[in-house]
């Protein structure tokens, strides 16, 4: 018996010698969550040294509460905050128990930062001479008669400055709406979900080449929420665009609004040509674009569906889609009626 203690405790020091040689904290526990051992820089991070908190369990260390996500399968911890440095914390099964490893992601955050402020102020300066250009080229017409080279000239111009005005909305939202990065602060009102998809609908505008029929359904007991209009508009306006945009001439588009489960579900169902699997995996990423010949005259920045995504989720919901090569797709987002969503919860 006193043999095998004297090799595991030389296992364990050569063990822990080769972790002390790795520049991210690590933390060994046993399968009940107590420590075994802290790495040299784990020691430095906690201000702790092994003997103080061996047997102890993982909340025992300075502020670990949220590290216990990390075990929590349903609600898993993606970043972890301790004084001024951000770490991106591993979890990992091995034979003493479990092993957490902290990344240290202050430096990519501090970038990630500054690339964004960069970005806005970038996006801020293009919409001044966005709006100029856009407000000269529809005086044009009130100078004088034009012909008809002149108006083409013109409404290509006014085309352009549109595309390019979306183009700048959809990465300033992209960057601000960001469940993990954005700074953007909801500012919650009562609002009607119903209402908001009722008036997209009504005011859709399917290009003068397509013929498309739109429908509406909207559950009566709806209740009014307590949640970021502008956010959710403009996600709903999204995917009924993507309908419009990706629906063949002759389609159909139906639009619903139901309540399963307490939350507030909106699907956009179209007949257009469907989504792979793979692709699905794919479509709600940052500039995620599906590369088919049909679409290959459609405009876009491939940021919208990952906004609709971000303000589900920035209202604790999800978005996704269902969908069939050749059967066309339905596109959800949901908002749950609970906890912030509610009237009657304080922020």
């Amino acid at each position: 018996m006193t043999t095998l203690t004297q090799a595991d405790s030389i296992d364990t020091k050569d063990m822990m010698a080769l972790l002390d040689t790795v520049k991210a904290p690590i933390i060994l526990l046993d399968q009940n969550l107590r420590i075994l051992s802290l790495n040299h820089q784990a020691k430095q991070l906690f201000k702790l040294d092994s003997t103080s908190v061996q047997g102890k369990v993982l909340t025992d260390l300075p502020h670990t509460e949220e590290l216990t996500r990390l075990f929590d399968t349903s609600n898993p911890l993606n970043e972890w905050e301790i004084g001024e440095s951000v770490y991106a914390p591993a979890v990992d099964a091995a034979p003493h128990g479990w092993t957490i490893l902290l990344n240290d992601v202050s430096h990519f955050r501090r970038l990630n930062h500054n690339q964004g402020e960069s970005m806005r102020y970038l996006l801020h300066d293009l919409r001044s001479p966005l709006t100029a250009i856009q407000g000269f080229g529809s005086m044009m017409s009130s100078v004088g008669e034009l012909n008809e080279k002149q108006k083409h000239f013109v409404d290509k111009i006014l085309s352009g400055v549109v595309q390019m005005t979306a183009l700048v909305e959809n990465v300033q939202d992209a960057g601000r709406y960001d469940p993990d990065t954005g700074t953007y602060q909801l500012m919650r009102t009562p609002t009607d979900v119903g209402l908001i998809v009722s008036k997209i609908v009504d005011n859709h505008m399917v290009p003068v080449e397509k013929t498309l029929a739109v429908s509406l359904s909207v559950v009566e007991d709806l209740p009014i929420i307590n949640a970021d209009e502008t956010m959710i508009q403009r996600a709903i306006t999204n995917l009924v665009d993507n309908a419009i945009k990706y629906t063949p001439d002759g389609g159909s588009i139906r639009v619903s609004v139901t309540r399963p489960d307490n939350k507030i579900v909106i699907a956009i169902e179209d007949t257009g040509l469907g989504i792979s699997q793979e692709n699905q995996n794919l479509l709600f990423q940052k500039h995620a674009r599906i590369h088919r010949q049909e679409f290959k005259k459609i405009k876009g920045t491939g940021l919208g569906l990952f906004i609709v995504r971000s303000v589900a989720k920035r209202h604790g919901g999800n978005a996704w889609v269902k969908s069939e090569e050749g059967h066309g797709s339905t596109f959800y987002i949901s908002i749950p009626l609970e906890g912030a969503n509610l009237l009657s919860s304080e922020e």
